[in-house]
């Protein structure tokens, strides 16, 4: 399972959904229900952690799902994840600081 595409807006997701199950590729929105959590859990009015993320069931089929879901979005597909140059951890591509020590994202 490898997530192709991640908005704040479940309703762009849930369009991107739609894209892809018409091409017929098997896939799911992560976080679904999860993006209101983070007010009460966190206590930050927008945790990205919680965004909804369309993930990809065939690993096959990954690149071919972020070619259809290019054509309609644009380069915010290409988005991926990154490791934090101080801790090495890794980030979700939404994430601008690193969860883990806070540090920027690398240009």
């Amino acid at each position: 399972m490898t997530a192709v595409f991640t908005d704040q807006d479940s309703t762009r997701v849930g369009y991107a959904r739609s894209i892809l199950e018409s091409a017929g590729i098997a896939c799911f929105i992560r976080n679904e229900s999860t993006q209101t959590l983070g007010i009460s859990l966190l206590g930050y009015s927008h945790a990205a952690i919680l965004d909804p993320a369309l993930c990809v069931v065939d690993e096959e089929r990954v690149e071919e799902a972020r070619a259809l879901l290019r054509e309609h979005f644009g380069p915010q597909v290409e988005k991926t994840e990154w490791i934090c140059p101080k801790c090495n951890e890794s980030n979700p591509a939404s994430f601008d600081l690193c969860w883990n020590c806070q540090s920027a994202q690398p240009e």
